[in-house]
């Protein structure tokens, strides 16, 4: 997996196929792995590149104070280093809310953004919840995180016919560095657009699963309100991670938008 050193941090990347660039930018706690089971069909018709963010994957973990404007900057410099002039963003989560401040702030880098189960505000409830995490990282105990996680994300019904996956998910949680993602989730409590979706004026979808409980429909529906022509789409029975829980149907609603917006 190749490594640039951009912004003061050593970010892991990979890349495959030709065209237009699209960047998938993952959510808390995970890495470029969880888009790598959709990357080969993206990339027969685009150049698709996905990274871990600092303190995630095999990038670098600093120590210090995350916030989203700081993942943004890891971003850009990585477009420039791998010479991206402008691309299609999917932003899952926390990924999501590092796309909007892109497409906010730099929307001559940004063709289109597809933001996938994310937010715009700290709602209440999604601070109850990331504060749940961050007491089960304060005890150093990841299973209990993983605990915690789990239906956070995940559907019920996903979680019952997927115990491999599950699994899985605890193995990954097992190897975060604390540390690292407790200032991702500070990031995440502290990112805020309140009265600046409006200024976004690149083309938007917004896509979310039925069953998230992370950050439920209303979150996702707020958001195609707020920004200009937004396209809303809901993902029936899939929970805060829809690429996985119904791949094509998710495939299907993000290759018919960034189709239209190239």
């Amino acid at each position: 997996m190749p490594r640039l050193a951009v912004n003061n941090v050593g970010m892991h990347y990979v890349e495959s196929g030709q065209g237009s660039a699209l960047l998938l930018l993952h959510g808390v706690g995970g890495s470029h792995e969880m888009w790598l089971p959709i990357v080969p069909e993206l990339a027969k018709s685009r150049r698709v590149i996905t990274a871990d963010h600092r303190g995630h994957g095999a990038s670098d973990k600093p120590r210090g104070s995350y916030t989203i404007s700081l993942f943004c900057q890891d971003w850009l410099a990585l477009m420039d280093a791998l010479k991206v002039d402008r691309a299609h963003l999917v932003g899952l989560s926390m990924g999501g809310a590092i796309a909007m401040r892109l497409a906010l702030e730099h929307p001559q880098r940004v063709r289109s953004q597809v933001l996938v189960d994310t937010w715009a505000f700290p709602h209440p409830d999604f601070l109850a919840l990331l504060r749940k995490r961050l007491e089960r990282l304060a005890s150093g105990d990841l299973a209990a995180y993983a605990d915690e996680a789990i239906p956070q994300v995940y559907s019920p019904a996903f979680i019952a016919a997927n115990p491999q996956a599950m699994a899985d998910y605890r193995a990954r949680v097992a190897t975060l560095n604390p540390d690292s993602i407790r200032a991702a989730v500070d990031a995440c409590i502290t990112h805020d657009m309140r009265g600046r979706q409006a200024e976004i004026k690149v083309p938007t979808l917004v896509v979310v699963g039925s069953e998230d409980r992370l950050t439920p429909p209303y979150h996702s529906e707020y958001l195609a309100r707020t920004i200009p022509n937004a396209q809303l789409v809901v993902i029936r029975g899939s929970g805060h991670i829809p690429h996985l829980e119904k791949p094509w149907e998710f495939l299907k609603v993000m290759a018919d938008f960034t189709a239209s917006s190239s």
